[in-house]
């Protein structure tokens, strides 16, 4: 029997608002400019059904608000991930090999770690356009079935968008 493909959604969190400078990073909320982005994105993954079967999400203040925003009209299950906060590769991967299964999966979190996965995971040239992992930035990727022991390049990516690549029709 093949084994079927399996989707991952790389999200990092939209823009934070540093205007607190002594609030703990992780109670760092959303700038405007990030709430706004976070519900574009989310539309735009509604427009073009894409929203995620399941969603693991970090619990940073950050990225709990971008999860609500993205998901404003979204029935996916949200699971809060502690592990997530600022997760490097490994604790990455850890992650997603302990995963509940669900055909697409996204994963809202922090850089360096997610430009780090998306690396290991999609080190082709396809990828090449993608330097940085920007603010509210979704990689879309095809993956193996099994994820309990991820490989390099065992991601495919379909697309990378951000905010200012959707069109303003929305």
């Amino acid at each position: 029997m093949a084994s079927k493909l399996r989707e991952l959604m790389l999200l990092r969190h939209a823009k934070s608002d540093w205007k607190q400078e002594d609030l703990a990073d992780i109670d760092r909320p959303l700038s405007d400019k990030g709430k706004k982005h976070a519900a574009k994105l989310g539309k735009w993954l509604n427009q073009n059904n894409l929203m995620p079967d399941l969603i693991l999400v970090s619990p940073a203040l950050r990225a709990q608000q971008t999860l609500r925003r993205i998901c404003n009209e979204c029935a996916a299950t949200a699971i809060t991930v502690e592990s997530l906060y600022l997760a490097d590769i490994n604790q990455l991967k850890q992650v997603l090999a302990e995963a509940p299964f669900a055909e697409r999966i996204m994963l809202i979190g922090h850089n360096p770690g997610l430009e780090s996965l998306f690396n290991y995971l999609v080190a082709q040239p396809d990828a090449s356009h993608v330097q940085l992992f920007p603010t509210c930035g979704l990689a879309h990727l095809i993956m193996p079935n099994d994820w309990t022991s991820l490989e390099p390049m065992d991601g495919k990516l379909q697309q990378f968008i951000t905010p200012k690549k959707i069109k303003n029709s929305l």
